[in-house]
């Protein structure tokens, strides 16, 4: 028989599996936030977010059966908003969920796309046309032999990092990146029922970004070469890194998707940060190919609490 607090353990883990939802958030760049947004009914949303809406109103996942759809994109139904979060080239972005389930394990992911031929930067961008390049793989997505969330017999995994940093995770922004508009693309794949085919459950999240040059330096960056992969091509149910039971002693794991581009450079797990929010940002808005102006539709207060860690009393 188990004993009260094995017991314990496997009702926290089972919970988490029911509530396995999280949305956007914000994020944060130089401790400056930008708010987000949540498909959740009955919320309002603010008119100045910069993260893409979604029709997930249950704060649910994208599953293997929409691999090939535009639902995988930018989550379900994902539409622009007008509102960019500028940012430097080089810096980083540091994107706050709104909890993460613990149990819930896998890798986390970033993309980027430019928003090509619009007027108004992304806000209007359509995202079958986006084509994205890979800045993270959260590489080493698994740590053999490390202890897991609830003691995961494969070992310590990515999402455990992002747990212990407030459910948040930092991805730096290409040095050598064009200026101009473009969506961040950020993924968590959680694997808690992929032993199964059709079992994985996949989080994308995008907001919209306003690259700015970076802060000059010595030397100057090398131009980023951008790739030009379409997620809907990103992954099959068929993966290793998609179809895979979690519950035994993996010895490694394999990353799905598009591998990272060669210039781009990944937060590793012990540079992971906890990031607090210092003031509130103003977004910009695209008014012509190359030129933004602040944000002109009234400032919007913050009136919800900072986002404390939720992965272990997480509600759905």
């Amino acid at each position: 028989m188990p004993s009260l607090s094995t017991s314990l353990l496997l009702l926290g883990a089972a919970a988490s599996q029911v509530l396995a939802h999280s949305h956007l958030a914000h994020i944060l760049v130089n401790g400056v936030l930008y708010n987000g947004f949540d498909p959740r009914p009955n919320i309002a949303n603010f008119p100045n977010r910069v993260g893409w809406s979604s029709s997930n109103a249950d704060d649910g996942y994208v599953g293997p059966a929409e691999y090939a759809s535009a639902e995988i994109i930018c989550h379900k139904s994902g539409a622009p908003p007008s509102a960019h979060a500028p940012v430097r080239a080089g810096e980083k972005v540091h994107i706050q969920w709104n909890g993460w389930p613990i149990g819930h394990v896998g890798p986390v992911l970033a993309y980027i796309a430019p928003c090509l031929n619009t007027a108004d930067g992304c806000g209007s961008v359509s995202k079958t046309n986006l084509r994205w390049t890979k800045l993270d793989d959260s590489d080493p997505v698994l740590v053999p032999g490390e202890p897991g969330t609830w003691g995961s017999p494969a070992g310590k995994w990515a999402t455990d990092v992002m747990i212990a940093r407030n459910n948040s995770w930092q991805v730096e922004i290409p040095r050598g990146l064009k200026p101009g508009p473009y969506v961040l693309r950020h993924e968590i794949i959680a694997l808690h029922f992929a032993k199964d085919k059709g079992g994985a459950q996949n989080y994308p999240v995008c907001m919209n970004l306003w690259v700015e040059a970076p802060v000059p330096a010595v030397p100057v960056p090398q131009p980023f070469k951008l790739d030009s992969f379409d997620a809907r091509g990103f992954y099959k149910e068929t993966d290793e890194g998609i179809l895979i039971d979690v519950s035994t002693s993996l010895t490694g794991y394999v990353v799905p998707g598009p591998t990272v581009a060669p210039q781009a450079r990944p937060v590793g797990h012990e540079q992971q940060q906890q990031m607090m929010s210092r003031a509130d940002g103003t977004p910009v808005v695209v008014v012509r190919s190359t030129v933004t102006q602040k944000w002109t539709g009234g400032a919007v207060k913050r009136t919800e609490a900072p986002v404390v860690n939720k992965g272990r009393y997480f509600r759905g």
